[in-house]
């Protein structure tokens, strides 16, 4: 597709950047870095979701048949009774009782096995039960714990659960894997190497051996798609340096910026339903969350956001804010912007009754629009989902950070009799690709052109200008 992009016109002042810098390399002898389109992004982009495939993801799916202690099929009934519709509330300076703790644990694990979509994928029988002697051995050297104190020493033994919608009292086990930038250098790409804007061409970075992982595509203040270091770390804190050699014999030590957690304080109505705004002309869906039909004014103005993207030649959809949610109208959204069934990557089922949700197969969907996705480390759950299957849509660039990688399962309230703690445990299962890096629980979908969340729409509409 050639977007027809030349009625926006560069900014003055990067249109004076550019001319300066490319007289003072004349000067020198030198042609200018090569800047890349966005049509060569695009067929880039466009060959690399086309080629995540789903083949061989429905064998990977086995049915939940938990049974009861005479071997008997355990009803929905038996494990709806584990979901704490109206839970008590939770008070941390509880005191315990050492057989109060190992009456919770029992009831934990029973709770897990009766009622966990993803209990074989995460090590089965074996590991559960290793989990639970582990933690009952832990319990047993103490003679009371208050209620807070308990819930710590559960969460060590749950980091083999590789499934960030499974929470103790809203703490996951594995953390989140957030984006650090370095963005001191604007870094350009010239047949498989990194060079500057003045040409110095990059030789290594200390302590990193593939520099096409650690490069990440970008857009520059001025709109240029350009590249930048950008580490994933586990923790929202990172002061690290990298040190860059050059071919010519010098070096340069760039710092990490601070994760920028600002853009999340904005004091978003997580409710309010999508509203499209406008951006130098270019219509704007923000979704803060997604729900189901129940209430029609967020419905309609949902799906309405569809057809107003669905019928704009450039639009954004705004997910940095959103959770996640219910998945009822989801495929209906993309239905309505692509004028066509869009289909997802993931196979997501319920695990114990084998219903798939969404069609899932592996299928691209011509599109002659460009939709570009904000995505953030908020972004999880139903948005991810919508990102799944917008990887099968033509034309589709995701911009911001790494999503957070809440997607292999869902989350149900289960309360502990004795301390009142809350663990979310679901019963579906979402059997996402692998290949080509595509996606991981907790580092979550990687965006197309990197960028801090906060900055994410400013950044997109200057590429567009550019």
């Amino acid at each position: 597709m050639q977007l027809k992009t030349s009625h926006y016109h560069r900014s003055r002042p990067a249109l004076i950047a550019s001319i300066l810098l490319a007289f003072t390399l004349a000067l020198n002898g030198c042609s200018p870095p090569p800047v890349e389109t966005l049509d060569e992004l695009l067929a880039e982009t466009n060959a690399a979701h086309q080629a995540v495939g789903n083949e061989g993801l429905r064998s990977l799916f086995k049915l939940r048949q938990p049974v009861d202690e005479n071997g008997e099929p355990v009803s929905r009934s038996e494990r709806d009774a584990y979901y704490a519709t109206d839970p008590e509330p939770f008070d941390p300076d509880l005191l315990l009782t050492q057989e109060q703790m190992a009456e919770d644990v029992a009831y934990l694990f029973d709770a897990l096995y009766t009622c966990y979509g993803n209990y074989d994928r995460m090590g089965g029988q074996a590991a559960f039960d290793a989990a639970e002697q582990a933690i009952l051995e832990e319990c047993a050297q103490h003679d009371s714990l208050r209620a807070r104190e308990f819930q710590k020493l559960l969460m060590p033994h749950f980091t083999f659960i590789k499934d960030a919608h499974f929470a103790i009292l809203d703490q996951l086990p594995n953390p989140l894997w957030y984006p650090f930038f370095f963005r001191e250098v604007a870094f350009y790409k010239d047949g498989g190497r990194y060079v500057t804007a003045e040409r110095k061409t990059v030789a290594s970075v200390d302590g990193y051996d593939d520099l096409t992982e650690l490069f990440k595509r970008s857009i520059s203040p001025e709109g240029e798609i350009v590249y930048y270091p950008v580490l994933l770390k586990d923790s929202a804190a990172c002061d690290e340096t990298l040190t860059v050699r050059y071919t010519d014999g010098s070096s340069q030590t760039l710092q990490c910026e601070p994760y920028d957690t600002t853009y999340l304080s904005q004091g978003v109505d997580l409710d309010a339903a999508p509203e499209v705004r406008y951006n130098n002309g270019i219509p704007v869906l923000q979704v803060n969350q997604m729900q189901s039909g129940v209430d029609p004014s967020w419905k309609k103005a949902f799906l309405d956001g569809a057809k107003t993207l669905g019928n704009s030649k450039i639009s954004v959809l705004d997910l940095r804010f959103n959770g996640g949610g219910t998945y009822t109208l989801l495929a209906e959204w993309l239905k309505i912007y692509a004028k066509a069934t869009v289909p997802a990557n993931s196979i997501f089922r319920d695990a114990f009754t084998g219903e798939q949700f969404f069609s899932a197969r592996d299928q691209w969907v011509a599109n002659d629009k460009l939709l570009i996705v904000l995505t953030g480390k908020r972004t999880a759950s139903g948005a991810e989902w919508l990102a799944d299957a917008a990887y099968n849509l033509e034309n589709v660039l995701f911009i911001g950070e790494n999503t957070a990688g809440a997607l292999v399962g869902s989350s149900s309230p289960v309360q502990l009799k004795n301390s009142n703690i809350s663990v979310t445990i679901g019963n579906l299962e979402n059997i996402v690709p692998s290949t080509n890096d595509y996606f991981e629980e907790s580092r979550g979908f990687c965006p197309d052109l990197w960028a801090p969340a906060g900055e994410a729409e400013a950044l997109a509409l200057k590429l567009l200008a550019g």
